[in-house]
């Protein structure tokens, strides 16, 4: 069920996100669905659940990378809760790791809930991404770094930083508190 999911919510990512919407989808569907099922595939085992299984905690930590860069350099603040269910995940195999008493039941419930939350929280992402679009128009994908907005964009950035504004002008973001 999980799959269905997930494929449904990183499809629309695809076709209706921008660019840190996409990379969160590929990543999901890479990390999550497609090298585990091509490591069943190849080797017939599942998920190890009697101590810590090293090829999802390889994937864990791979996604959890991607997602705390993504968190750090997107113009969206749901990749921070993304990333922060990833930690959670990767917790869980160090938790598992550093000690025999976790039972096998709590390590895969520590390891498997926090994706439910991360593709409710990519939907919802994704939900207000196309909403501030139809209400807005388009906007950055990726954060303004070093207090400059970036001079090669296709559309106005003339409200991208407080920097730009003159005295008493306001931005769209503005109407967003």
């Amino acid at each position: 069920m999980q799959t269905i999911l997930a494929i449904l919510v990183c499809g629309a990512a695809f076709f209706f996100g921008g660019k840190p919407e996409r990379i969160i989808a590929a990543t999901w569907l890479i990390c999550f669905d497609g090298l585990p099922w091509l490591k069943n595939w190849w080797t017939g085992e599942s998920m190890q659940l009697v101590g810590v299984d090293p090829f999802a905690a390889a994937m864990d930590l791979l996604a959890g990378a991607i997602f705390v860069a993504v968190a750090l350099y997107a113009n969206r603040n749901y990749p921070l809760w993304i990333a922060g269910m990833q930690l959670m995940a990767i917790t869980a195999h160090m938790a598992r790791g550093f000690s025999e008493i976790i039972s096998p039941i709590a390590y895969n419930v520590l390891v498997v809930v926090p994706g439910w939350f991360q593709l409710v929280f990519l939907a919802i992402g994704l939900f207000r991404h196309i909403r501030r679009e139809q209400l807005y128009g388009r906007y950055r994908d990726w954060r303004v770094v070093g207090g400059r907005p970036p001079t090669n964009l296709p559309f106005d950035t003339s409200g991208a930083s407080a920097g730009s504004l003159l005295p008493g002008q306001t931005s769209w973001r503005d109407e967003l508190k």
